[in-house]
């Protein structure tokens, strides 16, 4: 394997050395309407700054030759619609670029025309807490390491846990709480090393470079998508090149490459295949963890007739890691070997049906699944362990799903959708006999409690159910309306929720508007607890639910400035909580293990503010900052008082700045330097601040050598607060028939010390476990 990479490299630099005399590129693409999914026939096309353009066909595809390879302002306008900018398009040699692009109606009284703002792209069915994002603003974004999870954390909604996992943590919720689709597929958790019911990892296994575009809701979200008490992330991967190309690239998510081409002249493809490369680097340097994990992806296209086409999606990702420290560390005392296997995909097909000129569905067929695999033990002596905990977790989700969408009028659509989902759960697990010991002196300890050896095989089958009806009108040309409601199943515990949905949105101006937005969003309980229930033979749970009631004020100054300001009250109720801690204080003299199992008893608020302003990348510079203010609370509901939640962090504020450098015939020394014969430079940076999280400290018992949680008080204490400044480098070269992009990213370049927890060692102890110190990232990308 190291002579692979030795040979990627080598490859690399072969065609870095090959002539660097430019061919011309492409730009091809479909235009539709974004109600109807009907093409637009006629629709120019404008690359800014050059005499380069076109028109859309009868099928409403265009495609643009001889483009000399740069980076390009494309605009999309046709009478009746609002125009769409696209910024910073980039054109690579002998290399085709695919845009597939959605244009809204407007709506016309006399001669007024309602115009948004042409660079802002608006997720589909919202007013408030929504942002889109494309590849380039993931590319640009210094923190992200092309991790499409990382490149939401800029946004003032969200937080994260720590630096070593990327959790989509909003506006104070929990992890778990965000809605993962891919081209209508659901996958639980995109990433390799996955934690169950987090939605969170180390790196996630979907390769950026497939995205097309990415709609991120952080409440008060459309009713067609449910079952998430926070927020949504819909991507939608790009669609491959009708001509054959590909790329060679590693970053830190791994090393391999991607091939796209045409599947004769009704459609197209693209696959990537990628591995970990630091088991090849490493593996001989002692480490006692060393991760191994592989991951492909592919999407294929077909156009059937002339209203029907066929899309094929698929996610696999495969990892592995064994840690085997006998001379342990404290917090990993008692279980000092641990050997990790898990695999998760997702695969689905799509008929997207043009009924007429008005009416478009979408009927999709899918199954994901996660297998999480665990085997714990601990060392009693040099070089003997005994077991301690063996686990296999499997769950499988198999669905279909259709979406209906109809426009009745300019001003009036509807859409509408039902799915049916069947759930397997397989649960196998095993805990070791072990034995609690009290200590005297260094030499003398005696038994406290004995735990006996326990087995628990547990398999069950369950459905899902839902539907939903949304309806869009513009009242007049300056107020739209957005009603919905969803209504969920769960053949488990037999109920049925409701879900009612309201976005209101008034336009002062033509750049400036006022929303508001209302949701209950529910959120079927995570797996592991309805089987926890079934093991202790207890009442299954309920969904919990969360109700969103969001105001907002938009306003873009220019057409490549957006700013935004949103109030935001979240109130939780029929949390999954265990038992245990709803009881009164007379009651806990009860044994703890009597009442470990989980009601629907705790409730939460969250309060808060948001700024949010954007540059995007029109000209030699782009920036962000966002700022959000908010209180996370939760209720103990033993003694009836609230407390700061997990994720309290009150500050977060995050700023975002970057400058792209072009080649030029009499340039400094200095610009030489840096650009080092590149064709184009961007320098960027982000600075992060979060204020501190909350968490409970443990109390040492000498006599146990044991920390314990005095839970008669939650999250009294806070870590410090973090700070973390990373930059940025990316150089872009353009040859013949290939372009490379080469980059550097450095995290938290300032070594700062931001506390991830505290490891409370057996000798009463305390030492700290880090996030990120400085972290350098470096990689490329070859296409050819």
């Amino acid at each position: 394997m190291k002579k692979q990479i030795v040979s990627i490299i080598v490859i690399v630099f072969l065609f870095i050395t090959y002539s660097f005399g430019k061919q011309n590129g492409s730009i091809s693409g479909q235009i539709i309407d974004s109600k109807t999914a009907n093409p637009l026939i006629g629709v120019n096309i404008i690359l800014e700054n050059t005499d380069l353009g076109g028109i859309t066909d009868s099928e409403g595809y265009f495609h643009l030759t001889q483009i000399p390879p740069l980076s390009y302002n494309i605009r999309f306008s046709m009478i009746g619609y609002s125009e769409l900018k696209k910024l910073n398009v980039e054109v690579h040699p002998g290399n085709q670029t695919n845009l597939n692009i959605e244009l809204e109606q407007t709506i016309i009284e006399g001669e007024e025309i309602t115009v948004t703002a042409s660079a802002f792209h608006k997720s589909k069915g919202a007013v408030v807490s929504e942002r889109s994002i494309d590849l380039g603003e993931i590319r640009m974004n210094p923190a992200s390491m092309g991790d499409i999870q990382r490149s939401v954390q800029v946004l003032p909604s969200v937080s994260s846990g720590s630096d070593q996992m990327n959790e989509i943590i909003v506006r104070g919720g929990m992890p778990g709480e965000n809605l993962f689709l891919i081209d209508d597929i659901e996958i639980p958790n995109p990433n390799h090393f996955g934690v169950p019911g987090s939605g969170g990892g180390p790196v996630n296994l979907i390769n950026a470079e497939f995205v097309q575009n990415i709609d991120f809701y952080a409440g008060a979200y459309p009713a067609m998508f449910g079952d998430k008490a926070s927020s949504v992330m819909n991507i939608q991967f790009r669609e491959g090149a009708k001509k054959l190309q590909g790329t060679i690239d590693l970053n830190m998510a791994g090393v391999g490459g991607s091939i796209e081409g045409p599947i004769s002249n009704k459609g197209s493809y693209i696959a990537t295949y990628h591995k970990s490369y630091l088991d090849l680097i490493l593996k001989n340097v002692g480490l006692t963890a060393i991760p191994y994990y592989w991951n492909a992806q592919m999407k294929a296209v077909y156009q059937l007739s002339q209203k029907n086409k066929l899309i094929i999606n698929g996610v696999y990702g495969d990892d592995n890691i064994t840690i085997d420290a006998e001379e342990s560390d404290s917090w990993s005392r008692g279980a000092e070997f641990v050997d990790v296997k898990d695999y998760t995909y997702a695969v689905g097909t799509t008929l997207l049906t043009n009924w007429n000129k008005k009416s478009f569905s979408k009927l999709t067929l899918y199954q994901n699944a996660a297998n999480y695999r665990y085997n714990v033990d601990k060392y009693v002596r040099d070089s003997v362990k005994i077991d301690q905990f063996d686990g296999d977790y499997l769950e499988t989700e198999t669905a279909v799903k259709f979406f209906y969408s109809k426009v009745f009028s300019s001003r009036f659509d509807m859409q509408f959708g039902a799915q049916a989902k069947n759930i397997d759960l397989d649960y196998s697990v095993k805990e070791y006999r072990d034995t609690l010991y009290g200590y005297i002196d260094d030499t003398t300890k005696y038994v406290i409690k004995t735990y006996e050896e326990e087995e628990d095989n547990i398999k069950e089958n369950t459905q899902k159910y839902y539907t939903f009806i949304t309806f869009n009108t513009n009242l007049f040309s300056k107020l739209k309306l957005i009603t919905g409601l969803r209504f969920d199943y769960l053949e488990m515990n037999s109920k049925t929720t409701i879900s009612p949905r309201l976005g209101l949105s008034y336009s002062v101006s033509p750049i400036t508007s006022v929303n508001f937005g209302y949701g209950r969003h529910y959120q079927s309980p995570n797996y592991n607890q309805i089987m926890y229930n079934i093991k202790v033979n207890k009442p299954n749970i309920d969904s919990k639910y969360s109700d969103h009631i969001v105001f907002g004020f938009e306003h873009y100054p220019t057409e490549s400035i957006k700013m935004s300001v949103e109030i935001f009250k979240k109130n939780y109720s029929d949390i999954p909580i265990h038992n245990y801690y709803t009881m009164q204080i007379a009651d806990t003299s009860q044994e703890y293990d009597d009442n470990e199992f989980f009601v629907n008893k705790q409730v939460a608020r969250s309060t808060g503010i948001e700024f949010f302003v954007q540059k995007k990348m029109f000209d030699k510079w782009y920036g962000i900052m966002s700022y959000s203010y908010s209180k996370t609370e939760a209720k103990d509901m033993r003694y009836n008082k609230w407390y700061s939640w997990d994720y309290d962090y009150r500050n977060v504020l995050n700023l975002v700045a970057g400058y792209k450098i072009h080649k030029s015939k009499n340039q400094s020394i200095f610009k030489s330097i840096i650009m080092t014969g590149s064709d184009e430079f961007t320098f960027s940076v982000r600075y992060r601040y979060m204020g501190g999280r909350p968490y409970t400290k443990p109390t040492y018992s000498s006599e146990l050598r044991q920390w314990y949680v005095d839970d008669t008080h939650f999250n009294t204490h806070r870590y410090p607060e973090y700070n973390r400044f990373d930059i940025t480098f990316q150089w872009k070269t353009r040859m013949k028939n290939k372009y490379l992009v080469g980059y550097l990213n450095i995290q938290n370049i300032l070594n700062i010390e931001n506390i991830w927890e505290y490891a409370y060692n057996d000798d009463g102890t305390i030492e700290k476990i880090l996030q990120y110190e400085t972290f350098p990232v470096g990689g490329f990308i070859l296409e050819f």
